[in-house]
């Protein structure tokens, strides 16, 4: 490999660390892996889970390598937001990476403040992270997972959230019309009604099953 292969790899290499500090709810699906398998002998094992624009069992390498080659513009973005922490200066910059357009600029300011002090806290151990990836596949989960994407999502692409559904062996949620911080988003309706029903399904199958026994 020459010169130019090896910088390209540590660019790589870089991008791949750099998304991974990104925010701590993405990467919590990664930590929700643990538990849904069994191997955080220090936690129950979950028995239902809610994974909203969560980063692949594979980590993010997949989507910097699409990234850089499909859309070097976001990719540059992404890690000018997130490496350089430019979001917390910059509100345009802030809603393209997390937020729709829509979104009142006063109600992103708002978050973007609040963001800007809770990056400051390590919330995982980066290292320990990324040696566990890629998360190893297994037969079956016997837990209810559901698994949601928007459409709008700057950062985990339509990819990304086919291959955490792929893992799971359920089928991919897409909400239309809503960005990555889909919780916070004005949309957030949209996302929150789908978890909602799928709820309200899971406890209906269990009092059908209550009633039968």
């Amino acid at each position: 490999m020459g010169t130019g292969g090896l910088e390209i790899k540590g660019l790589i290499q870089t991008l791949f660390e750099i998304w991974m500090q990104k925010h701590s709810y993405e990467v919590a699906g990664l930590r929700a892996t643990e538990s849904l398998l069994g191997e955080d002998t220090h936690k129950p094992k979950l028995a239902r889970a809610v994974l909203v624009c969560s980063v692949p069992p594979s980590g993010n390498s997949g989507l910097v390598w699409r990234y850089l080659f499909t859309k070097p513009v976001t990719a540059f973005k992404v890690t000018l937001s997130l490496a350089a922490k430019a979001f917390a200066t910059s509100l345009p910059l802030c809603k393209e990476t997390f937020f729709s357009p829509k979104m009142e600029d006063h109600l992103a300011q708002s978050y973007q403040e609040l963001m800007r002090e809770s990056s400051r806290m390590p919330l995982f151990d980066l290292k320990k992270l990324n040696a566990s990836l890629p998360v190893p596949s297994v037969p079956k989960i016997s837990a209810e997972i559901l698994v949601i994407g928007a459409s709008d999502d700057f950062i985990v692409d339509a990819k990304g959230l086919e291959e955490t559904a792929r893992f799971y062996g359920v089928p991919p949620i897409c909400v239309q019309g809503v960005a990555h911080d889909m919780m916070l988003d004005c949309s957030w309706e949209k996302g929150a009604q789908i978890i909602l029903s799928w709820l309200n399904r899971l406890m209906s199958t269990q009092d059908r099953t209550l009633e039968s026994d």
